[in-house]
Protein backbone atom coordinates (compact mmCIF):
# COMPACT_ATOMS: atom_id res chain seq x y z
CA UNK A 1 0.00 0.00 0.00
CA UNK A 2 2.20 2.99 -1.03
CA UNK A 3 0.44 6.16 1.02
CA UNK A 4 2.69 8.60 -0.55
CA UNK A 5 0.73 7.93 -3.89
CA UNK A 6 -2.59 7.37 -2.65
CA UNK A 7 -2.16 10.77 -0.83
CA UNK A 8 -1.18 12.69 -3.60
CA UNK A 9 -4.34 11.88 -5.53
CA UNK A 10 -6.71 12.02 -2.49
CA UNK A 11 -5.09 16.10 -2.48
CA UNK A 12 -6.15 16.17 -6.06
CA UNK A 13 -9.72 15.02 -5.28
CA UNK A 14 -9.57 17.66 -2.45
CA UNK A 15 -9.23 20.51 -4.68
CA UNK A 16 -11.99 19.63 -7.42
CA UNK A 17 -14.30 19.15 -4.70
CA UNK A 18 -12.89 22.50 -2.84
CA UNK A 19 -13.55 23.96 -5.88
CA UNK A 20 -16.35 22.84 -6.81
CA UNK A 21 -18.35 24.01 -3.25
CA UNK A 22 -16.47 27.32 -3.98
CA UNK A 23 -18.21 27.47 -6.99
CA UNK A 24 -21.95 26.28 -5.97
CA UNK A 25 -21.37 28.86 -2.68
CA UNK A 26 -20.16 32.13 -5.54
CA UNK A 27 -23.46 30.87 -6.97
CA UNK A 28 -25.46 31.13 -3.58
CA UNK A 29 -23.73 34.82 -2.65
CA UNK A 30 -21.14 33.56 -0.57
CA UNK A 31 -18.06 34.87 -2.39
CA UNK A 32 -14.85 33.36 -1.22
CA UNK A 33 -11.27 31.93 -2.71
CA UNK A 34 -10.49 29.67 0.26
CA UNK A 35 -10.84 28.00 3.17
CA UNK A 36 -8.85 27.85 6.35
CA UNK A 37 -9.71 24.59 8.47
CA UNK A 38 -8.77 24.77 12.10
CA UNK A 39 -8.52 21.38 13.73
CA UNK A 40 -10.42 22.99 16.89
CA UNK A 41 -9.51 24.34 20.26
CA UNK A 42 -8.72 22.18 23.40
CA UNK A 43 -11.41 22.58 26.41
CA UNK A 44 -11.38 21.94 29.81
CA UNK A 45 -14.36 20.79 32.03
CA UNK A 46 -16.28 23.79 34.17
CA UNK A 47 -14.64 24.67 36.94
CA UNK A 48 -11.69 22.51 36.29
CA UNK A 49 -8.19 22.36 34.45
CA UNK A 50 -8.82 18.56 33.59
CA UNK A 51 -8.55 18.24 29.48
CA UNK A 52 -11.63 17.39 27.94
CA UNK A 53 -10.70 14.50 25.12
CA UNK A 54 -9.90 16.52 21.83
CA UNK A 55 -11.36 15.34 18.66
CA UNK A 56 -10.18 16.82 15.47
CA UNK A 57 -12.51 18.94 13.14
CA UNK A 58 -13.55 16.53 10.56
CA UNK A 59 -13.18 18.90 7.71
CA UNK A 60 -9.44 19.92 8.77
CA UNK A 61 -8.61 15.72 9.02
CA UNK A 62 -9.22 15.44 5.85
CA UNK A 63 -6.64 17.17 4.33
CA UNK A 64 -3.91 16.28 7.27
CA UNK A 65 -5.29 12.74 8.54
CA UNK A 66 -2.14 12.10 10.44
CA UNK A 67 -2.02 15.18 12.13
CA UNK A 68 -4.16 15.34 15.47
CA UNK A 69 -4.03 17.74 18.42
CA UNK A 70 -5.95 21.36 18.70
CA UNK A 71 -5.01 24.74 16.92
CA UNK A 72 -3.19 23.25 14.10
CA UNK A 73 -4.72 24.88 10.18
CA UNK A 74 -5.09 23.90 6.99
CA UNK A 75 -5.53 26.65 4.19
CA UNK A 76 -6.57 25.59 1.18
CA UNK A 77 -7.28 27.39 -2.13
CA UNK A 78 -7.73 25.60 -5.41
CA UNK A 79 -4.78 24.86 -7.55
CA UNK A 80 -2.38 25.33 -5.21
CA UNK A 81 -0.46 23.51 -2.69
CA UNK A 82 -2.02 23.14 1.05
CA UNK A 83 -0.89 25.40 3.51
CA UNK A 84 -0.42 23.48 6.99
CA UNK A 85 0.57 25.34 9.83
CA UNK A 86 1.33 22.67 12.64
CA UNK A 87 1.01 24.20 16.49
CA UNK A 88 3.57 22.71 18.85
CA UNK A 89 4.07 24.65 22.17
CA UNK A 90 6.55 24.83 24.55
CA UNK A 91 5.22 22.96 27.64
CA UNK A 92 6.69 20.77 30.14
CA UNK A 93 2.84 19.93 31.90
CA UNK A 94 2.01 18.35 28.56
CA UNK A 95 3.86 16.13 26.35
CA UNK A 96 4.64 18.42 23.02
CA UNK A 97 7.37 15.77 21.22
CA UNK A 98 7.22 16.02 17.25
CA UNK A 99 5.32 14.05 15.38
CA UNK A 100 7.05 11.24 13.55
CA UNK A 101 7.65 12.46 9.61
CA UNK A 102 5.28 11.01 7.80
CA UNK A 103 4.27 9.82 4.03
CA UNK A 104 1.87 13.34 3.84
CA UNK A 105 3.97 15.94 4.37
CA UNK A 106 6.12 16.37 1.62
CA UNK A 107 2.48 17.25 -0.62
CA UNK A 108 1.95 20.12 1.66
CA UNK A 109 3.62 23.52 2.70
CA UNK A 110 4.21 22.15 6.58
CA UNK A 111 4.88 25.13 8.54
CA UNK A 112 5.48 25.18 12.85
CA UNK A 113 4.96 27.89 14.94
CA UNK A 114 4.89 27.88 18.91
CA UNK A 115 1.36 29.48 19.79
CA UNK A 116 -1.97 30.50 17.68
CA UNK A 117 -1.57 33.68 17.61
CA UNK A 118 1.80 33.52 15.05
CA UNK A 119 -0.16 31.61 12.80
CA UNK A 120 -1.34 35.01 11.18
CA UNK A 121 2.59 35.30 10.32
CA UNK A 122 2.55 32.35 8.06
CA UNK A 123 -0.56 32.60 6.67
CA UNK A 124 -0.88 36.84 6.03
CA UNK A 125 -3.88 38.65 5.25
CA UNK A 126 -7.22 36.38 4.52
CA UNK A 127 -9.04 38.37 2.00
CA UNK A 128 -12.33 36.07 0.76
CA UNK A 129 -11.58 33.06 2.96
CA UNK A 130 -13.93 31.59 4.87
CA UNK A 131 -13.33 29.43 8.29
CA UNK A 132 -14.41 25.90 9.05
CA UNK A 133 -14.56 25.46 13.22
CA UNK A 134 -16.22 25.85 15.86
CA UNK A 135 -13.81 28.26 17.37
CA UNK A 136 -15.04 32.02 16.17
CA UNK A 137 -11.88 33.32 18.83
CA UNK A 138 -9.32 31.42 16.45
CA UNK A 139 -11.50 32.71 13.26
CA UNK A 140 -11.19 36.29 14.40
CA UNK A 141 -7.34 36.10 15.30
CA UNK A 142 -6.87 34.80 11.54
CA UNK A 143 -8.77 38.41 10.76
CA UNK A 144 -11.80 36.50 9.58
CA UNK A 145 -15.23 37.84 9.77
CA UNK A 146 -17.78 35.80 11.74
CA UNK A 147 -20.21 36.22 8.70
CA UNK A 148 -17.59 33.57 7.01
CA UNK A 149 -17.30 30.93 9.27
CA UNK A 150 -18.92 27.67 7.62
CA UNK A 151 -21.00 29.58 5.65
CA UNK A 152 -23.83 27.39 5.10
CA UNK A 153 -23.45 27.85 1.17
CA UNK A 154 -20.09 26.35 1.44
CA UNK A 155 -20.72 23.87 4.65
CA UNK A 156 -23.56 21.90 2.48
CA UNK A 157 -21.40 21.14 -1.00
CA UNK A 158 -18.40 20.10 1.70
CA UNK A 159 -20.33 17.75 3.70
CA UNK A 160 -22.08 16.36 0.71
CA UNK A 161 -18.97 15.38 -0.45
CA UNK A 162 -18.00 13.83 2.64
CA UNK A 163 -19.42 11.18 1.60
CA UNK A 164 -17.47 9.90 -1.48
CA UNK A 165 -14.45 8.37 0.05
CA UNK A 166 -10.81 8.47 -1.73
CA UNK A 167 -8.97 5.57 -2.83
CA UNK A 168 -6.73 7.15 0.61
CA UNK A 169 -9.09 7.42 2.74
CA UNK A 170 -10.68 3.93 2.17
CA UNK A 171 -6.53 2.08 3.05
CA UNK A 172 -7.08 4.46 6.27
CA UNK A 173 -10.47 2.60 6.88
CA UNK A 174 -9.12 -0.65 6.20
CA UNK A 175 -6.37 -0.57 8.68
CA UNK A 176 -9.18 0.85 11.09
CA UNK A 177 -11.27 -2.28 10.06
CA UNK A 178 -8.54 -4.65 10.76
CA UNK A 179 -7.96 -3.56 14.24
CA UNK A 180 -11.58 -3.87 15.34
CA UNK A 181 -11.93 -7.00 13.94
CA UNK A 182 -8.96 -8.68 16.25
CA UNK A 183 -10.89 -6.89 18.88
CA UNK A 184 -14.26 -8.73 18.10
CA UNK A 185 -12.50 -12.07 17.69
CA UNK A 186 -10.65 -11.51 21.36
CA UNK A 187 -13.97 -10.99 22.95
CA UNK A 188 -15.54 -13.78 21.55
CA UNK A 189 -13.20 -16.19 22.85
CA UNK A 190 -13.55 -14.19 26.26
CA UNK A 191 -17.28 -14.57 25.88
CA UNK A 192 -17.55 -17.98 25.75
CA UNK A 193 -15.00 -18.26 28.24
CA UNK A 194 -17.59 -16.25 31.03
CA UNK A 195 -16.37 -12.80 30.99
CA UNK A 196 -17.97 -9.80 32.24
CA UNK A 197 -19.16 -6.31 30.36
CA UNK A 198 -15.60 -5.13 32.07
CA UNK A 199 -13.41 -7.60 30.61
CA UNK A 200 -14.89 -7.79 27.38
CA UNK A 201 -14.26 -3.88 27.23
CA UNK A 202 -10.59 -4.27 28.64
CA UNK A 203 -9.71 -7.07 26.09
CA UNK A 204 -11.28 -5.38 22.98
CA UNK A 205 -8.86 -2.41 23.43
CA UNK A 206 -6.05 -4.44 24.53
CA UNK A 207 -6.48 -6.77 20.86
CA UNK A 208 -7.22 -3.50 19.15
CA UNK A 209 -4.03 -1.51 20.69
CA UNK A 210 -5.80 1.37 21.31
CA UNK A 211 -6.20 3.58 24.04
CA UNK A 212 -9.52 4.33 26.06
CA UNK A 213 -9.63 7.78 24.15
CA UNK A 214 -8.62 6.34 20.85
CA UNK A 215 -11.62 4.63 19.88
CA UNK A 216 -13.87 6.42 17.46
CA UNK A 217 -17.25 5.24 19.99
CA UNK A 218 -17.71 4.45 23.45
CA UNK A 219 -18.03 0.48 23.16
CA UNK A 220 -21.54 -1.02 23.68
CA UNK A 221 -20.67 -4.28 25.39
CA UNK A 222 -24.10 -5.50 26.46
CA UNK A 223 -24.89 -9.04 27.83
CA UNK A 224 -28.36 -10.81 27.48
CA UNK A 225 -30.88 -8.35 28.63
CA UNK A 226 -29.00 -5.08 27.96
CA UNK A 227 -28.26 -5.68 24.72
CA UNK A 228 -31.79 -4.63 24.12
CA UNK A 229 -30.51 -1.31 25.18
CA UNK A 230 -29.58 0.37 21.77
CA UNK A 231 -27.00 2.56 22.98
CA UNK A 232 -26.06 0.57 26.32
CA UNK A 233 -23.35 2.70 27.56
CA UNK A 234 -22.24 0.79 30.79
CA UNK A 235 -19.97 -2.19 31.62
CA UNK A 236 -20.69 -4.66 34.52
CA UNK A 237 -18.27 -6.63 36.87
CA UNK A 238 -18.46 -10.02 37.89
CA UNK A 239 -21.10 -9.43 40.37
CA UNK A 240 -22.96 -10.28 36.93
CA UNK A 241 -22.36 -13.58 35.90
CA UNK A 242 -21.70 -15.32 32.45
CA UNK A 243 -24.18 -14.42 30.25
CA UNK A 244 -26.24 -16.68 27.08
CA UNK A 245 -25.80 -13.73 24.67
CA UNK A 246 -23.28 -10.75 23.78
CA UNK A 247 -23.53 -7.97 21.76
CA UNK A 248 -20.73 -6.66 21.28
CA UNK A 249 -20.73 -2.93 18.90
CA UNK A 250 -17.40 -1.54 18.81
CA UNK A 251 -14.36 0.12 16.48
CA UNK A 252 -11.28 1.29 16.28
CA UNK A 253 -9.50 4.07 14.41
CA UNK A 254 -6.89 4.93 12.17
CA UNK A 255 -5.65 8.80 11.56
CA UNK A 256 -9.54 9.81 12.05
CA UNK A 257 -11.50 7.22 10.47
CA UNK A 258 -13.69 4.95 12.29
CA UNK A 259 -14.58 1.19 11.75
CA UNK A 260 -18.14 0.52 13.20
CA UNK A 261 -18.60 -3.09 13.62
CA UNK A 262 -21.39 -5.32 15.49
CA UNK A 263 -21.16 -8.84 16.19
CA UNK A 264 -24.09 -10.89 18.56
CA UNK A 265 -22.42 -14.11 20.06
CA UNK A 266 -24.65 -16.73 22.24
CA UNK A 267 -23.93 -19.51 23.72
CA UNK A 268 -25.49 -22.97 23.07
CA UNK A 269 -27.63 -22.96 26.31
CA UNK A 270 -29.16 -19.94 25.05
CA UNK A 271 -33.18 -19.73 24.47
CA UNK A 272 -33.13 -21.83 20.68
CA UNK A 273 -35.61 -19.06 19.47
CA UNK A 274 -32.95 -16.67 20.01
CA UNK A 275 -30.31 -18.55 18.14
CA UNK A 276 -32.09 -18.95 15.26
CA UNK A 277 -33.05 -15.27 15.49
CA UNK A 278 -29.58 -14.41 15.59
CA UNK A 279 -28.98 -16.71 12.27
CA UNK A 280 -31.68 -15.16 10.39
CA UNK A 281 -30.67 -11.61 11.13
CA UNK A 282 -26.60 -12.34 10.10
CA UNK A 283 -28.57 -14.45 6.68
CA UNK A 284 -30.70 -10.97 5.96
CA UNK A 285 -27.43 -8.88 6.78
CA UNK A 286 -25.79 -10.77 3.80
CA UNK A 287 -28.81 -10.24 1.57
CA UNK A 288 -28.37 -6.17 2.78
CA UNK A 289 -24.96 -6.09 1.99
CA UNK A 290 -25.45 -7.24 -1.62
CA UNK A 291 -27.71 -4.02 -2.23
CA UNK A 292 -25.60 -1.47 -1.82
CA UNK A 293 -24.90 -0.92 -5.31
CA UNK A 294 -24.46 2.11 -7.42
CA UNK A 295 -27.59 4.28 -8.03
CA UNK A 296 -29.40 2.42 -5.56
CA UNK A 297 -31.54 4.60 -2.51
CA UNK A 298 -30.46 3.81 0.77
CA UNK A 299 -33.65 4.33 1.94
CA UNK A 300 -34.63 0.91 -0.46
CA UNK A 301 -32.34 -0.74 1.98
CA UNK A 302 -33.48 0.35 4.80
CA UNK A 303 -37.49 -0.71 4.05
CA UNK A 304 -35.95 -4.16 2.56
CA UNK A 305 -34.26 -4.97 6.24
CA UNK A 306 -38.01 -3.90 7.93
CA UNK A 307 -39.49 -6.58 4.89
CA UNK A 308 -37.61 -9.35 5.61
CA UNK A 309 -37.71 -8.92 9.72
CA UNK A 310 -41.73 -8.97 8.97
CA UNK A 311 -40.27 -12.79 7.31
CA UNK A 312 -38.12 -13.51 10.34
CA UNK A 313 -41.08 -12.64 13.35
CA UNK A 314 -43.65 -14.81 11.85
CA UNK A 315 -41.35 -17.48 10.85
CA UNK A 316 -39.97 -17.98 14.12
CA UNK A 317 -43.36 -17.67 15.93
CA UNK A 318 -43.17 -14.16 17.07
CA UNK A 319 -45.92 -12.73 15.19
CA UNK A 320 -49.28 -15.09 14.65
CA UNK A 321 -49.85 -12.51 11.46
CA UNK A 322 -48.23 -12.78 7.78
CA UNK A 323 -45.76 -10.64 7.11
CA UNK A 324 -47.92 -8.49 5.05
CA UNK A 325 -50.00 -7.48 7.74
CA UNK A 326 -46.96 -7.03 9.75
CA UNK A 327 -46.02 -4.18 7.69
CA UNK A 328 -48.94 -2.78 6.94
CA UNK A 329 -49.83 -2.73 10.67
CA UNK A 330 -45.91 -1.24 11.57
CA UNK A 331 -45.14 -4.04 13.50
CA UNK A 332 -41.81 -4.37 12.93
CA UNK A 333 -40.73 -0.59 13.98
CA UNK A 334 -41.17 -2.19 17.85
CA UNK A 335 -38.39 -4.88 16.67
CA UNK A 336 -36.25 -2.88 15.06
CA UNK A 337 -36.50 1.01 16.69
CA UNK A 338 -33.54 2.00 14.67
CA UNK A 339 -32.04 2.75 11.23
CA UNK A 340 -30.26 0.29 9.02
CA UNK A 341 -27.09 2.08 9.30
CA UNK A 342 -24.99 5.54 8.11
CA UNK A 343 -22.83 7.07 6.25
CA UNK A 344 -19.22 6.64 8.08
CA UNK A 345 -15.85 8.02 7.71
CA UNK A 346 -14.09 10.79 9.91
CA UNK A 347 -17.03 10.50 11.80
CA UNK A 348 -18.25 7.19 13.15
CA UNK A 349 -21.94 8.84 11.92
CA UNK A 350 -21.05 10.93 9.10
CA UNK A 351 -22.10 14.27 7.64
CA UNK A 352 -24.54 15.10 4.78
CA UNK A 353 -26.70 11.90 5.08
CA UNK A 354 -30.16 13.88 5.09
CA UNK A 355 -28.93 15.86 2.16
CA UNK A 356 -31.07 16.15 -0.92
CA UNK A 357 -28.06 18.00 -2.90
CA UNK A 358 -24.93 19.38 -2.91
CA UNK A 359 -27.04 22.58 -2.14
CA UNK A 360 -28.76 21.30 0.05
CA UNK A 361 -32.31 20.73 0.60
CA UNK A 362 -33.79 17.25 3.27
CA UNK A 363 -34.26 14.25 2.44
CA UNK A 364 -35.91 13.15 5.63
CA UNK A 365 -36.64 9.58 6.01
CA UNK A 366 -40.10 8.13 4.65
CA UNK A 367 -42.75 8.11 7.03
CA UNK A 368 -41.29 8.93 10.16
CA UNK A 369 -38.81 5.70 10.08
CA UNK A 370 -35.58 6.40 11.97
CA UNK A 371 -33.27 6.79 9.74
CA UNK A 372 -29.82 8.88 9.53
CA UNK A 373 -28.86 8.27 5.68
CA UNK A 374 -31.27 8.60 2.72
CA UNK A 375 -28.72 8.71 0.09
CA UNK A 376 -29.14 7.80 -3.30
CA UNK A 377 -25.63 5.41 -3.40
CA UNK A 378 -22.55 6.26 -5.53
CA UNK A 379 -19.06 4.55 -5.73
CA UNK A 380 -16.96 6.01 -3.01
CA UNK A 381 -20.04 6.02 -0.64
CA UNK A 382 -18.89 3.87 2.64
CA UNK A 383 -22.00 3.03 4.92
CA UNK A 384 -22.81 0.51 7.56
CA UNK A 385 -25.17 -2.29 7.34
CA UNK A 386 -26.76 -3.05 10.54
CA UNK A 387 -30.29 -4.61 11.03
CA UNK A 388 -31.14 -5.75 14.11
CA UNK A 389 -33.81 -7.25 16.09
CA UNK A 390 -34.84 -6.13 19.76
CA UNK A 391 -37.15 -7.38 22.49
CA UNK A 392 -37.49 -4.07 24.74
CA UNK A 393 -40.00 -3.65 26.99
CA UNK A 394 -40.39 0.00 27.02
CA UNK A 395 -41.77 -0.54 23.14
CA UNK A 396 -43.32 -4.11 23.80
CA UNK A 397 -45.54 -2.40 26.24
CA UNK A 398 -47.59 -0.45 24.54
CA UNK A 399 -48.42 -3.25 21.54
CA UNK A 400 -49.33 -5.73 24.66
CA UNK A 401 -52.24 -2.79 25.76
CA UNK A 402 -52.82 -1.83 21.79
CA UNK A 403 -55.66 -2.45 19.03
CA UNK A 404 -52.86 -5.84 17.37
CA UNK A 405 -51.89 -7.23 20.72
CA UNK A 406 -53.28 -9.87 19.59
CA UNK A 407 -51.13 -9.91 16.47
CA UNK A 408 -47.89 -11.29 19.13
CA UNK A 409 -47.25 -14.50 20.18
CA UNK A 410 -46.98 -12.78 24.32
CA UNK A 411 -46.43 -16.38 25.97
CA UNK A 412 -42.68 -16.47 23.49
CA UNK A 413 -41.87 -12.58 23.73
CA UNK A 414 -41.99 -12.53 27.22
CA UNK A 415 -39.48 -15.89 27.47
CA UNK A 416 -37.44 -13.99 24.68
CA UNK A 417 -37.21 -10.55 26.70
CA UNK A 418 -34.18 -11.56 28.78
CA UNK A 419 -32.07 -12.21 25.87
CA UNK A 420 -32.60 -8.90 24.71
CA UNK A 421 -31.57 -8.42 21.16
CA UNK A 422 -29.13 -9.36 17.99
CA UNK A 423 -27.74 -6.76 15.65
CA UNK A 424 -25.19 -7.19 12.56
CA UNK A 425 -23.00 -4.87 11.13
CA UNK A 426 -20.59 -4.61 8.77
CA UNK A 427 -18.57 -1.45 7.41
CA UNK A 428 -19.22 -2.12 3.20
CA UNK A 429 -17.70 0.49 0.16
CA UNK A 430 -20.68 1.43 -2.84
CA UNK A 431 -17.82 0.69 -5.93
CA UNK A 432 -18.37 0.48 -9.84
CA UNK A 433 -19.33 -2.98 -9.43
CA UNK A 434 -20.16 -5.60 -6.16
CA UNK A 435 -20.19 -4.19 -2.89
CA UNK A 436 -16.98 -4.47 -1.05
CA UNK A 437 -17.55 -5.54 2.63
CA UNK A 438 -14.50 -3.80 4.64
CA UNK A 439 -14.96 -6.13 7.61
CA UNK A 440 -16.79 -9.46 7.21
CA UNK A 441 -14.25 -10.95 5.49
CA UNK A 442 -11.88 -10.39 8.53
CA UNK A 443 -14.11 -12.32 10.68
CA UNK A 444 -15.99 -14.62 8.68
CA UNK A 445 -16.59 -17.90 10.39
CA UNK A 446 -17.25 -16.44 13.53
CA UNK A 447 -20.30 -17.07 15.19
CA UNK A 448 -22.77 -14.14 14.41
CA UNK A 449 -20.28 -13.02 11.33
Amino acid sequence: MNLDALYADHLQQLDHWLADALQRAGRAGCSADAVVFHSGRQLEYHLDDRLVIFQPNGHFRRWAPPLNGPEHVVLARPGAKPIVVRVRPKDFWYDTSPTPESHWEGHVDLHEVERFDQVPDVLGKLDRVAFFGECGEAAATLGIDASMIEPEALLLPLDWHRATKTDYEVALTRVACEAAAKGHLDAKERFLAGADERQLHWGFLQSTGHLEHEIPYETIVALDAKSAILHYQFKRGPEYGPGKLLLLDAGAGHCGYAADITRTFVRDDIHPVMAQLRDAVDAMERELVAMVTPGRSYVEIHLEAHRQIAGILNELGVLKVSAEQALESRLTRTFMPHGVGHLIGLQVHDVGGHQASPEGGEAPPPDSHVLRNTRTLEPGHLVTIEPGVYFIPMLLEPLRRGSDASSVNWSLVDELIPCGGVRIEDNVLCTEGEPDDLTRCLIEGTDGG
